[in-house]
């Protein structure tokens, strides 16, 4: 898939139950979204970052999507972050949804 179809990375930072249950926030999404926003601007990449609050997925997050109509980037922590923008600057989407799969319930 070409890089300039993909311009938006959502990130779910949402914390459930004031952190009391499994989410994306609390599995440290928010460094995550720290890393790649940091990582897209040093690599001047044409995408934008968007923190949201939930996609739905918390219970298996961190939770970021590739949008419009990319894959969900599953599990990744801050130090996937270089590898992630890698991918995304080769314009290789469908592998990071190979490597950080979404589960086949989900």
């Amino acid at each position: 898939m070409a890089n300039a179809r993909h311009t938006t990375l959502m990130i779910c930072i949402n914390f459930r139950a004031n952190n009391l249950v499994d989410s994306c926030g609390r599995r440290e999404s928010a460094q995550l979204a720290d890393a790649l926003e940091l990582g897209i601007k040093d690599r001047a990449l044409s995408y934008d970052l968007v923190r949201t609050h939930c996609m739905g997925k918390c219970h298996i997050g961190p939770t970021v999507r590739i949008v419009p109509g990319g894959p969900f980037v599953m599990g990744a922590n801050a130090s996937d972050a270089p590898h992630i923008l890698d991918r995304l600057a080769a314009g290789k989407i469908d592998e990071l949804a190979t490597e950080f799969p979404l589960p086949p319930d989900d």
